[in-house]
Parts: structure tokens; sequence; C-alpha cells
């Protein structure tokens, strides 16, 4: 027998949560077959099998949270040669893994589990939907992305949770279903549970919060322009690209803000790079991709890499990669029509940036009242690492950025 423990897969992962098995007791499985699906406080990912055998059993419900170096699956290897590789490099003291914990079977049928890709079946999970039960019109009966539309389309009821231990209270796909949910008590699973620990983290930073709100006409009448120069090639051209070069442009000119502090090992660490997460609504919960290197890109390349990025976070098809890395988040509560808010950083950094929706308002121009187009602004700042004048600088500098908007186009 061979075992198949939780890696540590890198940034200080101590745990990870079972969102679905991708093998049943009983099956052959090939070496880098994909065994499970977890979610960590870092991304979701699917563990390869390192091995070729047979699955024996499994160590894990979905929906249980288990520490690295539990055991996850146990195989009758076929191969001899491969049993090391199914051992961990450092294995676990019996604490991290009782010997004596019975195996699991796994919630999937033992006959076999429909056929789909990865991201559909993240639209599905999302969606409370069994693929088993969706017509399956893909090669070799495969669930294709149009099956599960399809699915999705024919039911007259509103998608139902999915029975296994879920979130409590996802962000849904349809804004007729934003709140709802159904009473009484379920696990904390799921990206709630990755928010909730995260936004415990968050909340432990001393923070320091400035709001202002300016004209944005001449932002506006910029991007007006491009669009009409650059035509189809400026269609993605939104508020948020220049958002994000303005931001960019301004932890370029205050590298503090660009920052991290380590308490414990009392270090702060000012980073070279420029990484603008960006806070996106997806049916699966609050997700952040990261526009890596923002600096360097003109703004027909960022507002690019946001239509990849929103798309990707909304599809389920997010890589891990593209959710690593900020450096500090913009939050653009005013797609949603908000005017203003306190936004909380995003631990490790050092800051982050809300904008509220641009509408006419009363402004005062030349002694006289008129009504323009007003984008107000907040800035959370860690007041460990940023004091009340750098936190003003810094969110003046945007404000100026976006006011001038001929400095986002060069670059």
């Amino acid at each position: 027998m061979t075992e198949f423990r939780l890696p540590d897969v890198g940034e200080g992962l101590e745990q990870a949560e079972i969102l679905e098995w991708l093998v049943a007791v009983g099956e052959t499985v090939e070496r880098d077959q994909p065994l499970v699906e977890i979610l960590t406080d870092k991304s979701q990912t699917q563990l390869p099998s390192p091995v070729r055998g047979t699955v024996v059993a499994l160590g894990a419900q979905v929906g249980d949270i288990v520490e690295v170096g539990s055991v996850l699956v146990t195989y009758e290897a076929t191969d001899a040669s491969n049993s090391a590789a199914a051992q961990p490099s450092e294995p676990s003291s019996p604490t991290d893994a009782p010997e004596q914990a019975p195996p699991t079977q796994p919630t999937t049928s033992t006959t076999g589990r429909a056929k789909a890709s990865p991201a559909v079946r993240k639209r599905a999970l999302a969606a409370g939907v069994d693929l088993a039960t969706v017509e399956a019109t893909g090669p070799g009966g495969r669930v294709t992305a149009d099956d599960l539309d399809a699915h999705l389309a024919a039911r007259s009821r509103p998608i139902a949770q999915r029975p296994a231990p879920s979130v409590v209270v996802r962000a849904p796909a349809t804004p007729g279903q934003l709140g709802q949910a159904e009473p009484g008590v379920v696990p904390l699973r799921g990206i709630r549970r990755v928010t909730a620990l995260a936004m415990e983290r968050s909340w432990q930073i001393p923070h320091i919060h400035g709001n202002d709100e300016f004209d944005a006409t001449a932002l506006l009448d910029a991007r007006r322009a491009l669009r009409d120069r650059h035509g189809d090639a400026a269609a993605a051209l939104t508020p948020l690209a220049f958002f994000v070069a303005a931001v960019a442009e301004a932890l370029r000119a205050f590298p503090a803000v660009n920052s991290s502090i380590d308490t414990e090992a009392e270090t702060i660490t000012v980073h070279a790079e420029v990484n603008i997460g960006i806070a996106v609504a997806a049916p699966q919960g609050l997700l952040v991709p990261v526009l890596a290197g923002a600096d360097a890109l003109s703004l027909l390349q960022i507002a690019s890499e946001i239509v990849r990025l929103t798309s990707a976070a909304r599809d389920g098809s997010i890589s891990t990669s593209d959710l690593h890395g900020g450096t500090c988040t913009i939050t653009n509560y005013g797609s949603l029509g908000g005017r203003s808010a306190t936004p909380i950083i995003r631990s490790p950094e050092a800051a982050i940036v809300g904008f509220g929706s641009i509408r006419p308002r009363p402004i005062v121009v030349d002694g006289q009242v008129v009504a323009r187009p007003t984008l107000p602004i907040a800035v959370g700042a860690d007041h460990r690492l940023i004091d009340g004048d750098l936190m003003t600088a810094f969110q003046e500098r945007i404000i100026a950025n976006l006011s001038n908007p001929i400095v986002m186009v060069a670059i």
C-alpha cells in the first residue's frame, strides 16, 4: 500500500478544504491523473496522482478541512517502483493523520462521474447543479458549457443549493438571488470560508481612510476620444482601466505605499513589482485577480487584461497564478451603483483604493454651482506603514492622474 498526503503547495499552506473527489474507491488511476479538487486560502486547484494504481481508500469527505500531511488517498500501486513517489518528502507525524481514522467513501458515484472540464465543474458547483443530471452532448459523453447552459435555462425553479456542505451565503450569478439563503445552520465552507478567514486577518490591520470627490469630465472625454480613435481596439476601455493606470503610477511615485509589513519578523518589504488586484463579484464568491506589472502596461493592455481576468473569474476558469502576488487592490463599487465606502485592506497589502459611481452631481466651478459628472474616491491605508500625510499625497496623486488623463495615455 502507498499513501498520497496533502502536500504543501506553497506560500505557507497549512490546510485545505476538499471540494470534490475526482476518483472513486476501486478505480484505477494513471500517474498525473487529477485526484481531488481542493480550496486553500490562496487558490482552488486540482492535485494529480503521483503514481499509477488502484484507489483503496479516500481519507476525507467533501467539505472536510484537512491539514498538510494528512492522508488523502491510499493506493494499491501497480508499479512498486512508484511507491516512493506517493510519500511526502517530509512525512508528517502520527498526529497529522491519525492511523486509526477509518477510510471514507467518496460522495461521487463509484460507477463513474460525469465528464466535464474544470471550468464547467466550477460553474456547476456555483449553481448547485449535479453534473450527473445534465444531458451531455460532447464527445465521449462529456458535459459541455452549452449543455450546462441548456440545463440551467430549462429549470423552472430558482437555482438550488448543492446538498453537500457549501457556502452559507454566496454571491449568485443573477441579481435577483443576491442575499438569498435558506434558514438553518450549515458548515462555513468554500469561498465564503476563505473570505471570512482573510477578513479576520485584514481586520487586525489598523486602518486610516481618506475620502474625496472630483470632476470626472476630463476622464470621460478622454475615454470617448480614445474609443473614437482606436475603434474596436478600445471597445473594452472602461473607467476601471484608467483607475488601474492611475493607481499604478501613484504607487511608483510613492513606493512606500507599495509595501507589506511582517510584525513577527519585524521587517518591511517594499515591493519591486506593481501588481494591482481588482475585486470581482463572481458566482462562487469574491475573487481578486491580479494585473501583474500594471505600471508597465498601456491603457489598452490594461483594458484587455481586465476583460480576460474578470471573465475567467466569473466563469470559473481563473488560474492560480492570476490570483497571487497583489501589492495593492482596487475595489470599484461604483460599478454596482455605490457612491462611498470605507474599503478593507487585503492583508498583507498596505493600501486599498475604492471608486464610487460616476454621476452628475452639483459642483462649484468658477464660483457657480453646476452639474458635472463626479467621481468619489476612498483610500484605506495601514497606519503601521502609512501616516496621514502619505495617504493624502497618494490619494491626491491618483486624483491628479485621473483629472489629467493625458498622463494615462503615456503610461
